[in-house]
């Protein structure tokens, strides 16, 4: 966890500073202006967390990884973007959230996130591991929709 602070507060730090990204610009329509911005920047903290995440697991278990990873992405307010992103990225997250009883069989895995689903993937538990996967994939496909 450690390791894990200073590019924690680094993307923290990154999603604080874009917040101003707005301040003395004329919005057309400030709802809209407030509903994309949301957006942009809830994606932008994923696209951190996600960078943190595939690599917390070299030195953190599979789940404690996708766990942390959860719960700052929950810890965020975005509260301004349309309930139906909110809806779309909560369900992805569940979706991650349901692949943690799986790889809780592995609290020993540690390496690249990719490379360790790669090891899951070829084990016994790759049927159930694979259609873990699709959920999360498909689900970040209905979060991506709201990109504009």
């Amino acid at each position: 966890m450690k390791n894990l602070s200073p590019i924690i507060f680094l993307a923290l730090a990154l999603f604080l500073a874009s917040c101003d990204s707005n301040v003395n610009k004329e919005p057309k329509n400030t709802e809209t202006v407030n509903s994309s911005s949301c957006i942009e920047l809830t994606l932008k903290m994923d696209d951190s967390l996600g960078t943190v995440r595939n690599h917390a697991c070299e030195t953190i278990s599979l789940s404690a990884t996708i766990d942390q990873y959860v719960k700052e992405l929950q810890s965020l307010d975005y509260k301004g973007c349309p309930d139906s992103f909110i809806n779309s990225f909560d369900n992805h997250l569940d979706a991650w959230t349901k692949m943690i009883p799986l790889t809780d069989k592995y609290p020993g895995l540690r390496g690249e996130m990719h490379v360790l689903f790669d090891e899951i993937k070829a084990g016994t538990d790759s049927v159930e591991f694979n259609q873990k996967l699709k959920a999360i994939w498909d689900t970040w496909a209905e979060v991506e929709k709201f990109v504009k």
